[in-house]
C-alpha cells in the first residue's frame, strides 16, 4: 500500500502521511420483510417458451419490530440461497446465524449480517439469526428457505449474498450451467430492490457497484436473466445488505470499515482488537489529539511471547480479526504447516493484529494502529470460500494506462511458473501448501514493513504511549531501517521515480514519460539497484519503505522457496492482443542476484531478519537477462534459468501448463502491497 498525503482517501482509509505503508438469492425468492424502499421495477423479459416469474415485492418490516430477516423463500437445487437479518432500530453490533432444523448447510459468513448457502438436497432450511446491538440488547429471527428440485436445462446461479457497510465497493459473479450444445446469448442485470446503485456489467458475467449511503440496514436485490443460444431462459436473485455506520469524528483515520469480528473471541486481547484496529471512530486530529490505544491496551505480539521468543501460533492467532471464520482457520493452518522456520512467527512479534478481510483490497501494514490489513483472495482453498472474496479491482489497475509500455512480473521455478493460474470464471480449489505463493509472499511483504517500524531491536514500548507515539521520533529522525537504505544505497534513476509516480500513485504521465518505450524504461531501471519497479511506488523525502518490502519479499521467497522473479517491460497491452504481441523489450529473471544488490539485502536482513546468515546472500543465483523482442511467454524458458534446489512440499513445474491470462502478470494488476 503506498504513502500519502494527510486526508487522502484510499481503499477505506485516510492515510496519514508517513504512517500507512504499501498500503444470492435463489431463483424465484423474495420472501421476508425489509425496511428497503418500494422496488425499481424490472424490464419485462422476452417471451419464451419459459416465461420468467414477476419480481415478488419486499414486505414492509412488521410493527413493532426489533430485527427481522429478509430471505429467498423458494430457491432451487443448484442455485445460492439468501438471508439477511436488518435492525428495525438502532445498530447491530455482533451477528451470529445457525442451522437449525430441516435440510443441514453450511454457513461461511455465520458472523455477518447475509448469509448465502448452496443445499445438498429438497427440503426446508431453517436458520436463526442471534445479534446483539451496539447498546447491549439481545434478540433473535428465524426463517425459512424451501429447496426445490432444479429444472432441467441450462441455468444461472449468483453467488453470493452477503453484506457490506455504505461507500464500499463490492461485487457477484454470474455462473451459467450450459446444457450440451448451447451457449451464453446474453446476460442482463437489472436492480429489483433497494436505493438506486450505479452498476457496471462492463463484463456481463461480474457486477460491480458501490453501495450507497444509508441510515438504517437495507438490502438491495439484484437480478440477472441468462439467455441461451437456443432462446432458453434462466434467472437469479441475490441480496445486498448494507449496514449504516456511525457517523464520523473530526480527524477520523478510516472512511468506512468492514464487519470482523475476533477470531478466538476469548483470547487475551479480543475485547480491543476491533477497537484499537479497525474502527472508524478512531481519530487523529490535526492539534495531536487522538483516542488510539495505548500499546499497553494492544501490544505489539513480541510483548505477549517475551523478548528474544518466538510468538506462538495460538498467540498470533488470538490477535487475528476476521470477516469470516474460515479465512482465520485457513490463516492458521498455513502458520502450522508452511513455517517450518518461524519466519513467519517471528516477523509477526513486530505487530499488534492481523485483518483478515473479504473487502480489502490493497493489502496494508499501517503504523499508527501496528497491525497488517490482508486481502483474503490470498487465503481461499475452495470455490465456496473465493465466492465472499471482492472481485473489485485494485484502485490503481488504471494507472498507467497512458504510458506506451506495460510492466510485467511473475514467480518462476525450474523455467515454468512456480504458481498455477486461479481465473475468476473458474471453480477452483488449491491446496494449503499453495498458499506460500499468495499469503506467504504478501507475508514477507508487509511484515517486511511492520519490521521496518519495529525491529527485533525496536520492540520493547512505553505501555502508556500509543503503537504510533513509540515509533514517530525516529520517523522524523529517519532512522527506521529504509531511511538506513536510502541513505547508505540510494536509488538514483529520476525517470524511474517519477514513473513510480504514474504507475503506483496515479500521477498524470508527461508527454515525455508517454514517450518512454520498454527498451527506454529497462535502461533506466536496469542501470539502478532496486530489485522491482515497485521501489519507486513513493519518493517523498528519500523514503524507501517499498524498496526495502521489495527486496525482503523477493529474497525470502528465493531463499526459503525457490522462487526467483522476473521483471520485464513490454510494448503497451492494449485489449484483444494475443501473447505473442506481447514483446519483451528488456526483462530480468533473479535480479536480486546482481552484485550492486546483495549489499542492500544484507542491509536489510541484518536489521528486521537477524536469524538468516548472510552467506544465503552471496549463494544467490545469478540473474538472467531475458531476449528482446521475443514474447512475454517465450521468456519463460530461459538456458540457465533452472533453480538447483526444490523446497519441500512444492512441486518442480507444476503450473506450467495451466492456462494463463496475460492481465495476471502485469505488475499494475497485481500490486497488491
Amino acid at each position: 500500500m503506498k504513502f500519502t498525503a494527510l486526508s487522502c482517501r484510499v481503499s477505506g482509509v485516510v492515510l496519514l502521511g508517513a504512517l500507512l505503508a504499501s498500503c444470492g438469492g435463489g431463483g424465484g425468492g423474495g420472501g421476508g420483510a425489509s425496511t428497503a424502499p418500494a422496488p425499481v421495477p424490472a424490464p419485462a423479459p422476452t417471451p419464451t417458451p419459459n416465461p420468467l416469474p414477476e419480481v415478488p415485492p419486499v414486505r414492509p418490516a412488521p410493527a413493532g419490530c426489533v430485527v427481522h430477516i429478509v430471505a429467498d423463500t423458494a430457491v432451487q437445487l443448484g442455485k445460492t440461497a439468501g438471508a439477511s437479518v436488518l435492525a428495525c432500530t438502532g445498530m447491530l453490533s455482533e451477528v451470529t446465524w445457525t442451522s437449525v432444523g430441516g435440510v443441514a448447510v453450511n454457513l461461511l459468513a455465520a458472523r455477518s449480517t447475509t448469509v448465502a448457502f448452496e443445499a445438498p438436497t429438497v427440503g426446508t432450511v431453517e436458520l436463526r439469526a442471534d445479534v446483539r446491538f451496539v447498546d447491549g440488547r439481545t434478540a433473535s429471527a428465524t426463517t425459512g428457505i424451501q429447496m426445490t428440485d432444479a429444472t432441467a436445462g441450462s441455468s444461472l446461479t449468483l453467488r453470493a449474498d452477503h453484506s457490506v457497510r455504505p461507500d464500499f465497493n463490492t461485487s457477484v459473479r454470474a455462473w451459467p450451467t450450459l446444457a450440451a450444445g448451447e451457449t451464453v446469448a446474453s446476460i442482463v442485470w437489472t436492480q429489483v430492490a433497494g436505493p438506486t446503485v450505479t452498476m457496471d456489467t462492463t463484463n456481463n458475467r461480474l457486477l460491480t457497484f458501490k453501495s450507497p449511503k444509508v441510515a438504517v440496514d437495507t438490502v438491495l436485490k439484484f437480478r440477472a436473466v441468462m439467455t441461451t443460444s437456443s432462446g432458453r431462459q434462466d434467472f437469479d436473485d441475490v441480496l445486498i445488505g448494507v449496514e449504516p455506520e456511525p457517523a464520523l469524528p473530526d480527524g477520523y483515520l478510516f472512511d468506512e470499515t468492514a464487519r470482523v469480528h475476533p477470531y478466538r473471541p476469548v483470547g487475551v486481547y479480543a475485547a480491543a482488537l476491533t477497537r484499537c484496529a479497525y474502527n472508524n471512530g478512531l481519530y487523529f486530529q490535526d492539534s495531536g489529539r487522538n483516542n488510539l490505544c495505548s500499546s499497553a491496551t494492544l501490544p505489539l505480539l513480541q510483548t505477549e511471547a517475551g523478548f528474544g521468543a518466538v510468538p506462538s501460533v495460538a498467540q498470533i492467532m488470538g490477535r487475528v480479526l476476521t470477516s469470516h471464520d474460515f479465512l482465520g482457520a485457513n490463516f492458521e493452518q498455513f502458520l502450522l504447516t508452511q513455517d517450518p522456520h518461524g519466519d513467519f512467527r517471528r516477523l509477526l512479534g513486530g505487530v499488534t493484529a492481523i485483518v483478515l478481510g473479504s473487502h480489502v483490497r490493497p493489502s496494508f501494514y499501517w503504523s499508527v494502529s501496528g497491525a497488517i490489513y490482508l486481502d483474503a483472495n490470498n487465503l481461499w482453498l475452495t470455490p465456496e470460500q473465493r465466492d465472499v472474496v471482492t472481485e473489485v479491482p485494485d484502485y490503481r489497475s488504471t494507472f498507467d494506462d497512458e504510458l506506451n509500455f506495460t510492466s510485467f512480473g511473475r514467480q518462476v521455478r525450474n523455467n515454468a511458473y512456480a504458481r498455477r493460474s486461479f481465473p475468476a470464471s473458474s471453480r477452483i480449489t488449491r491446496t494449503n501448501e499453495e498458499l506460500v505463493l499468495e499469503i506467504g509472499r504478501l507475508l514477507y511483504h508487509e511484515l517486511g514493513h511492520a519490521s521496518d517500524f519495529f525491529s527485533p531491536s525496536d520492540r520493547n514500548l512505553d505501555p502508556a504511549q500509543s503503537i504510533w507515539a513509540n515509533v514517530s521520533g525516529r520517523v522524523g529522525a529517519r532512522t527506521l531501517v529504509s531511511d538506513m537504505l536510502a541513505a547508505q544505497f540510494p536509488l538514483a534513476s529520476a525517470e524511474m521515480k517519477g514513473l513510480g509516480q504514474v504507475m503506483y500513485q496515479g500521477a498524470t504521465a508527461t508527454a515525455e514519460q508517454k514517450a518512454y518505450g520498454p527498451a527506454d524504461v529497462g535502461r533506466f531501471f536496469g542501470a539502478d539497484r532496486a530489485s522491482d519497479d515497485y521501489a519507486y511506488s513513493i519518493f517523498e523525502d528519500s523514503n524507501s519503505r517499498e524498496d526495502l518490502s521489495m527486496l525482503f519479499e523477493e529474497f525470502m521467497m528465493s531463499y526459503r522457496h525457490g522462487v526467483r522473479y522476473d521483471v520485464a517491460y513490454t510494448n503497451a497491452v492494449k485489449d484483444g492482443m494475443s501473447p505473442g504481441q506481447v514483446l519483451v523489450g528488456w526483462g530480468q529473471r533473479g535480479r536480486i542476484g546482481e552484485a550492486a544488490i546483495k549489499p542492500r539485502i544484507k542491509l536489510v536482513l541484518q536489521r528486521i531478519a537477524p536469524w538468516i546468515d548472510l552467506a544465503a546472500v552471496d549463494a544467490l543465483p545469478a540473474p538472467i537477462l531475458m531476449r528482446t523482442g521475443v514474447s512475454w511467454d517465450d521468456n519463460l524458458m530461459l538456458t540457465s534459468g533452472a533453480t538447483a534446489a526444490q523446497p519441500s512440499g512444492l512441486r518442480a513445474g507444476s503450473a506450467a501448463a495451466s492456462p494463463r491470462d496475460l492481465r495476471e502478470d502485469m505488475k499494475v494488476m497485481r500490486a497488491a502491497h
